[in-house]
């Protein structure tokens, strides 16, 4: 075996034992983030992640501990979420975003367990999601928030609900909720630049490298159920777009723009981050592109580990670690390179 090799086999054994048996899960959930000295809130939209990732885990080895992690997340959100929206325990808004993380997870627990209480909580929550629709777009929350950052407004990251929306169609057989899904997508469509980057909404020329990631995995996996030639061409698009930005440590920044001057990208924020720097992998890992920058990106989020998990932004001091980017990296460990299939799987 490869030493490269030998060291993401070794990466993939830490990183299952961490999302186990560490301190980001706490008996009900998981946690934002931890450090030696706190411990971050519990993490609704990461502990439905965490349902899909399970379920995952659960798929490939019929280990039952995967399939009980999986269902104690989903009873935790059963008690919090209201009349099925899924509230950021920070802030107390619901999200849309977070309740189609949650739906898409449930969705993954039917299918293993057909459990009828997984498919009435997923309807139930789909339900409050079509509560925001507003004219063209969802809201990214239920009410007015204080502040206005990408995540609090119908920004480009909305594209994922694409995932919960077509899977609802493939249990339910509810041609509303593909027609939904389409909307998506062509929104996000609209908001892919000449360059490849997904704009953050209409109203801003910026690209933010988390949910540019997060628009491609919708559009993955849309590709994968229709093979849709104009979905894979942006999708592509995409990929390239990524593999043009990457740093030359495999790592990504936090944004970019056009410069009005040049036209040209340039950095907005260069802060490297962990999250978009595994989600980018994903992306390459399922299309079978880039190989030498996944080996770049694993090499940079390799130097990331912390206690078994990763850290989040290089600009962080003292190092914490956080959940989502180590269960992208755990993901992206275990795909294949170039069976795009496997975008079923994306959460």
């Amino acid at each position: 075996m490869k030493h490269a090799d030998l060291h993401t086999e070794n990466a993939q054994v830490d990183l299952t034992d961490w999302f186990l048996n560490s301190r980001i899960f706490d008996g009900k959930a998981y946690l934002e983030y931890y450090s030696a000295r706190k411990k971050g809130p519990e993490y609704p939209e990461i502990t439905g992640y965490a349902i899909s990732l399970c379920s995952i885990l659960y798929d490939r080895t019929k280990d039952p501990k995967f399939l009980d992690r999986a269902e104690t997340c989903a009873r935790f959100m059963f008690r919090i979420n209201r009349a099925g929206g899924i509230p950021c325990l920070r802030d107390n808004l619901l999200y849309s975003f977070d309740t189609g993380v949650y739906v898409s997870g449930l969705f993954d627990l039917y299918a293993l367990t057909k459990k009828e209480i997984y498919l009435t909580e997923a309807e139930k929550s789909l339900q409050w999601i079509c509560s925001l629709w507003n004219r063209k777009e969802f809201a990214a929350v239920d009410r007015e928030p204080k502040n206005k950052d990408w995540y609090h407004v119908a920004s480009v990251h909305l594209s994922k609900l694409v995932i919960p929306f077509m899977k609802a169609f493939k249990v339910l057989n509810d041609s509303e909720y593909m027609r939904t899904a389409l909307l998506l997508l062509n929104k996000s469509k609209k908001l892919q630049n000449p360059e490849g980057g997904f704009q953050i909404h209409e109203d801003s020329n910026r690209i933010l490298t988390h949910p540019h990631c997060y628009a491609t995995e919708g559009a993955l996996y849309a590709y994968n159920l229709s093979k849709s030639e104009e979905l894979l061409n942006m999708i592509k698009r995409s990929a390239a777009w990524l593999r043009k930005m990457q740093n030359a440590d495999g790592s990504f920044n936090l944004s970019y723009g056009i410069d009005e001057n040049t036209l040209r990208e340039r950095t907005l924020n260069s802060t490297k981050a962990t999250d978009s720097t595994a989600q980018a992998t994903r992306i390459w890992k399922l299309l079978g592109f880039n190989q030498s920058g996944i080996a770049k990106a694993y090499s940079y989020l390799n130097d990331q580990h912390n206690d078994n998990g990763l850290t989040l932004y290089s600009s962080q001091s003292p190092k914490a670690v956080y959940s989502w980017p180590a269960f992208f990296y755990m993901h992206s460990l275990m795909l294949p390179f170039g069976q795009v299939d496997y975008s079923k799987e994306l959460f």
